[in-house]
């Protein structure tokens, strides 16, 4: 395999991913109260802010190294532009994730006296999901493309 054809947005993409899902696995939220300290969920207990941008990350470093290595061709999709949007949206529904409510019933526990945070998988993720979402935008504009 051939590095030398990998520029620096595919590596931001294809790591952005790697990161995404690795630390998929990881808590998301956790929550303390009482003496115990609860870290729950990941990345596949939240669809709209979990699971929908894990597969658009995903899939845009699993197709992106598939066209760098030539496993696949492209074709006359306009691919710079759809892993943007699909970057994009992945970002800005992590970022609604990550700045208003990392947990479902939030009030209930905090009310019952727990207090629930965010955990270190949420933030990695996101970064890792702005990394490929930069990745895209960076090949958008090696690709010609304008916004």
């Amino acid at each position: 395999m051939d590095f030398s054809k990998f520029k620096t947005s595919d590596w931001l993409k294809v790591g952005g991913a790697a990161v995404f899902f690795i630390f998929g696995f990881l808590n998301w939220v956790s929550i303390e109260g009482g003496g115990i300290e609860y870290d729950s969920g990941n990345v596949f207990d939240f669809f709209w802010t979990g699971i929908l941008p894990w597969l658009f990350v995903i899939g845009t470093g699993v197709l992106t190294f598939l066209m760098v290595t030539g496993t696949m061709k492209q074709s006359r999709l306009p691919w710079p532009l759809i892993f943007l949007l699909a970057t994009g949206l992945a970002s800005l529904l992590m970022l609604i994730r990550l700045l208003f409510n990392p947990l479902e019933n939030k009030d209930l526990a905090e009310s019952l006296g727990f207090e629930v945070s965010r955990g270190i998988g949420l933030y990695l993720c996101t970064l890792g999901a702005l990394a490929a979402c930069a990745g895209s935008f960076m090949g958008f504009t090696e690709s010609g493309g304008n916004l």
